[in-house]
């Protein structure tokens, strides 16, 4: 996903063809809201099921057709510029399509980490597994700067979405060859609500334990940081006058501060848990849009997104570890699902201020701040939610 990274690669695609501000700042947000989206229409039907693989190797290879479909546009647009308009609608839906389609799997590997991992050992597991793709996501920010170097056009990005395809061909295979132990299910069929109902039965679920409600609230703000990230990369480009070809260096440093987060979450997060990751994570994102808003060199915005990368990737492992830990186990595929379902919206809130914010012309400053505000809340709101200690966790 590094060759594609919807921060960097995703938004100066965005631009190049000609997209409003709106779908610039939408650009980071469609993958993620898919794949949060996705859980949601299919948690009904994996809280009655023994084995989950099943789920996530049927939907990856529908999620992957997007990647050689977007290829196709933009060589096309390329070839014939006045193609651009209908190139950049099937980026942004393939974009969409991708996250959905792939999010029905996310589901089924959240409930194959919880019933396989203990508690205490899941951040260090997550962890290992995000520091693994963050190295290759370093491979693939130099990987950007010297194909869009080569290529800076849009034939540049559609090899970039080529070798995508390419990379989840491989993990396809590796996932295929995986053996998952079967147990039975968390809740019977006779039991399991269909998917209106599920829905309707939210509520109540998070009504019953106030440690849900503030760690839902929390990671609702968490997703202000959605305020700062859509046009940093722009923001950078234009400051210090670089070339497109910058975008790699920036995609280059926010994987490496990806690596140094995900191996700070290993000790971390076996040594002091999923809340302590969570609060560093809220402190790093605040930091680095306070050190935004002054940033005027290229160094200070490598910094700004090393800080950043290193940030997002220790919330992911904290907020899938301790989600895991504190949701109800018969309703555990739901519950998951209401937290990405109810993130998105937040995220693309937050995506699209950001964009009005920055098509009004108001200083990056002021974006930059709000966001900064909205971190602080979100780091504010996590303090009472606490851990059972007993669960093999720390809290």
């Amino acid at each position: 996903m590094g060759l594609i990274n919807s921060n960097t690669v995703g938004t100066a695609l965005v631009e190049r063809l000609g997209g409003p501000a709106w779908m610039i700042g939408l650009a980071p947000l469609l993958m993620i809201a898919g794949f949060s989206l996705g859980p949601l229409l299919n948690a009904h039907h994996l809280d009655r099921q023994h084995r989950f693989l099943p789920v996530l190797l049927r939907a990856m290879p529908w999620s992957r057709l997007s990647l050689p479909v977007i290829a196709a546009a933009l060589w096309w647009a390329h070839t014939d510029p006045d193609r651009t308009g209908l190139a950049l609608a099937v980026v942004m839906i393939g974009y969409l399509w991708f996250g959905v389609i792939g999010g029905l799997g996310v589901g089924a590997w959240q409930q194959v980490v919880a019933k396989t991992v203990a508690p205490a050992e899941r951040p260090r597991l997550l962890a290992s597994r995000y520091l693994l793709a963050n190295l290759l996501g370093i491979a693939a920010g130099a990987a950007v700067t010297a194909i869009l170097a080569r290529w800076p056009g849009l034939d540049g990005y559609a090899v970039l979405h080529l070798l995508t395809l390419g990379g989840w061909a491989v993990a396809f295979v590796l996932l295929s060859r995986i053996r998952e132990p079967a147990e039975a299910p968390a809740m019977e069929a006779a039991d399991n609500p269909g998917l209106i109902a599920n829905l309707r039965s939210l509520p109540g679920l998070f009504s019953a334990d106030p440690r849900l409600r503030w760690f839902l609230i929390s990671s609702v703000l968490v997703s202000s940081h959605f305020l700062l990230v859509g046009f940093l990369a722009l923001h950078a480009r234009a400051v210090v006058q670089a070339p497109e070809s910058f975008i790699g260096v920036l995609t280059t440093a926010q994987m490496a501060g990806a690596v140094a987060g995900t191996l700070f979450a290993v000790w971390r997060g076996n040594h002091h848990g999923s809340r302590s990751l969570l609060l560093t994570a809220r402190v790093l994102f605040l930091v680095a849009a306070i050190v935004a808003i002054a940033a005027s060199t290229a160094t200070a915005f490598i910094a700004v997104f090393a800080l950043y990368g290193a940030a997002f990737w220790i919330n992911i492992v904290g907020h899938n570890a301790m989600t895991l830990e504190l949701m109800p186990v018969a309703r555990r595929a739901t519950v998951l699902a209401a937290f990405g379902a109810v993130g998105v919206p937040s995220m693309i809130l937050a995506g699209q201020l950001g964009a009005a914010l920055w098509h009004a012309g108001l200083p990056f400053a002021i974006i930059a701040g709000l966001s900064a505000i909205g971190l602080l809340a979100s780091l504010l709101t996590l303090l009472p939610v606490r851990l059972d200690t007993g669960n093999g966790s720390r809290g």
